[in-house]
């Protein structure tokens, strides 16, 4: 492979995660999904949820499972440019390589439960129920296998002493507040109504925003990578 093609496929993989956002989000817009149902809703109405709309439910968990698949390139070229910045796969890049991996199953296994829901939308619904609790439990509440990849960058982005850093330091403080911002999530396992619910405010809206600005800052970050290895594709310059 020559050095445009490596350029090529970068770029490919920066974009690919403006792909997952599309995914996952067009995907729950399309099931229905957002906002989601409260978990005080009884066992019925979830179950009348996939009575309803299977067909809308199947196609957008289709779009989430392929939007797993798009995360894995874009946490490729992440563990990629943070190698550079240690010199080789070391434990930040691979921790943030697995975090990748980690969010890919978080997203890939939801999808794949609530198309499970689906598919025979006349089965009993307490078990359509715990398929739903499962799929938001997890999606929402599993976010600890994630945190190690924005962990990971901005433990890497601060560590960088090179003359031309790979990734700018704004960026690494950027990481920290939305990694917190995301934290509260996980008081969803104590709650069935309220801003702590797997609906509320705290536990839902607040870190899906959170998380979805980690994408477009990851983006914007990694697409200048890029643009740079353009001008000098020999990586970052040591410091003095």
């Amino acid at each position: 492979m020559n050095a445009q093609d490596g350029l090529k496929l970068r770029m490919f993989a920066t974009y690919c995660g403006l792909a997952y956002l599309v995914l996952v989000f067009g995907g729950m817009l399309l099931a229905g999904f957002l906002p989601p149902p409260s978990p005080s809703e009884p066992s019925n109405q979830i179950a009348a949820m996939f009575t309803g709309d299977e067909l809308r439910i199947r196609l957008g968990m289709l779009a989430i499972m392929w939007g797993a698949l798009a995360f894995i390139p874009f946490a490729a070229v992440i563990a990629h440019y943070m190698s550079r910045i240690e010199g080789g796969f070391g434990v930040l890049s691979l921790s943030a390589l697995l975090g990748g991996v980690g969010n890919m199953v978080l997203t890939f296994y939801p999808g794949i439960w609530w198309l499970a829901a689906a598919f025979r939308p006349d089965r009993n619904p307490e078990i359509v129920y715990v398929l739903n609790d499962a799929c938001w439990i997890q999606l929402i509440g599993g976010v600890s296998m994630y945190d190690a990849l924005p962990i990971s960058m901005a433990v890497a982005i601060f560590l960088d002493r090179s003359a031309t850093p790979v990734f700018p330091r704004w960026a690494g403080f950027a990481f920290v507040f939305l990694t917190l911002t995301i934290m509260p999530d996980q008081a969803l396992f104590f709650f069935h109504a309220g801003p702590f619910a797997w609906n509320g405010l705290l536990s839902f809206w607040m870190p899906v925003i959170a998380f979805g600005v980690w994408f477009i800052v990851s983006f914007i970050i990694l697409r200048k990578a890029v643009l740079q290895d353009r001008t000098s594709p020999q990586g970052p310059v040591p410091a003095a």
